[in-house]
């Protein structure tokens, strides 16, 4: 991939740069993962694709982002047709900011809304509190990895393939916190309560280093982990996400590992927790998109529908 500056894609006058080389030069802008490069990449081909290979950036029309998007987007689901897009806009807004352009062309094209069935809606409820409790303290049930990591999953608001990736040296059970690395590839650091507390020395039992939650037996002759996936006490690889939801989804009629984290985020925020907290234990970026997790629970609002009951007792 190309590094030249953004300089250079300058000539005399905006209208000599063509649409393909914009492109090049936001990529080459970019900081981001070399797979999610990979997928801009492929979006912004298609673009050039369905145009004139030498089209001049300023040149480019809204209409022309928006029929590009319609015709080759249209009947997929919402969430491909506004990826596509963020994508586009991301970088116009990167020509715009650069003085490539006047005007983003993507400016003003609206996202879709996405459509949620009876199944995702009840998959994107909070799971109440004491149905968690009463889970992983089941101890007749359910082992103690998976009740350790469901209670850690919940108090710490963690993503589940983040927690799954943790290592025990990088835990500091004393001061109840771990450092793992998040979302973009960066070290972040996560904190958990009593209830993660009694259960993890429990877990470790012994264990200095390696994955902290590790599989049940020990890998099959013909799977050879990485050895930084190996536990060098027992032999056994680290829990994969599919075995882990696998297992979760047994035990909770279905939920998802993603409802731990949802959970915790609204239960904080029905608890009256400020948004700018809540947004520091879930290393949300923004606050907009912290904003589907802190929306009352439906459980919130049958309690609040029952206070204003005009026929309410007592």
């Amino acid at each position: 991939m190309s590094t030249q500056p953004v300089t250079q894609l300058r000539p005399t006058t905006t209208s000599e740069v063509s649409l393909s080389s914009a492109i090049e030069g936001f990529l080459a802008s970019v900081d981001l993962a070399d797979s999610t490069v990979a997928v801009y990449q492929a979006t912004l081909t298609a673009l050039v694709g369905d145009l004139e290979p030498d089209v001049a950036l300023v040149d480019l029309e809204k209409k022309a982002v928006e029929q590009h998007l319609r015709e080759r987007y249209g009947s997929a689901a919402p969430a491909t047709f506004n990826r596509n897009l963020a994508t586009i806009a991301s970088l116009l807004a990167w020509c715009e900011e650069n003085e490539l352009v006047v005007r983003s062309a993507a400016r003003g094209i609206r996202r879709r809304k996405n459509k949620m069935s009876i199944e995702a809606e009840r998959q994107s409820r909070p799971i109440p509190i004491a149905d968690l409790e009463a889970l992983w303290g089941n101890h007749r049930q359910h082992s103690l990895r998976d009740r350790t990591f469901w209670a850690m999953a919940y108090d710490t608001a963690a993503r589940a393939d983040e927690l799954l990736g943790l290592n025990i040296e990088n835990i500091d059970q004393p001061n109840r916190e771990a450092t793992i690395i998040g979302k973009g590839g960066n070290a972040e650091r996560l904190y958990w309560s009593s209830t993660t507390a009694r259960l993890l020395p429990r877990l470790t039992n012994g264990r200095l280093s390696g994955p902290l939650f590790i599989g049940d037996r020990k890998p099959r002759s013909h799977l050879t982990p990485a050895v930084s996936d190996l536990c060098p006490t027992t032999g056994r690889a680290r829990l994969s996400y599919r075995r882990a939801e696998e297992i979760w989804k047994q035990a909770s009629d279905g939920s998802t590992l993603h409802q731990l984290r949802h959970s915790r985020l609204t239960h904080l925020a029905e608890a009256g927790e400020d948004i700018t907290m809540i947004k520091a234990k879930s290393r949300h970026r923004s606050l907009r998109s912290l904003e589907r997790y802190v929306a009352p629970s439906p459980g919130a609002i049958r309690d609040l529908t029952n206070r204003h009951d005009p026929n309410r007792r007592g």
